[in-house]
């Protein structure tokens, strides 16, 4: 399994990531407006958001999960462009891939998001099983995709509905 990199070195300063309440305020900037199936949109959520740019392999979702995993610093934390150039600098000596998995473990199994992610995959796979003709396999199958993304990103199954 990959190593899973929670921390960020910026100016010579370590940097731990949190999924905290501040992370959550911070995200909201990054939500992006949804469109239900009546058409209708809607404010989309921030940490929902970046979640699914993670699993996409996002660079540019990496940056925003630091600038919101570091938001606990308060005052401390580092700034946006200073998170832009420490993870440029990362991905031109090394491979992303294990900020990643921490990032995407972090969020997904961390108390402060757990619940909220797992529903998010409960409410994926619910949908799929009420979705009906050519629908209902388009969503099965994005959801296999979003699992298979997953798995592969972190060598682990996201969250099972036992129920």
């Amino acid at each position: 399994m990959t190593k899973a990199i929670k921390e960020l070195t910026i100016n010579d300063h370590i940097y731990r990531a949190k999924g905290t309440f501040k992370f959550g305020q911070t995200a909201k900037q990054y939500a992006e407006n949804e469109v239900d199936d009546k058409g209708k949109e809607r404010q989309g959520d921030g940490v929902t958001t970046i979640f699914i740019g993670l699993m996409q392999q996002d660079p540019d979702a990496l940056v925003k999960f630091w600038h919101c995993g570091t938001a606990h610093y308060l005052k401390d934390a580092p700034s946006f462009d200073d998170i832009a150039q420490a993870i440029e600098d990362i991905a031109d000596k090394e491979d992303l891939n294990p900020y990643f998995v921490g990032a995407l473990t972090l969020l997904n199994e961390g108390g402060y998001y757990k619940g909220k992610l797992q529903t998010l995959w409960f409410m994926m796979k619910r949908s799929a099983q009420k979705a009906k003709g050519e629908d209902k396999e388009e969503t099965k199958d994005q959801i296999e995709m979003f699992t298979e993304m997953y798995e592969a990103i972190t060598g682990k199954k996201p969250f099972e509905n036992k129920a």
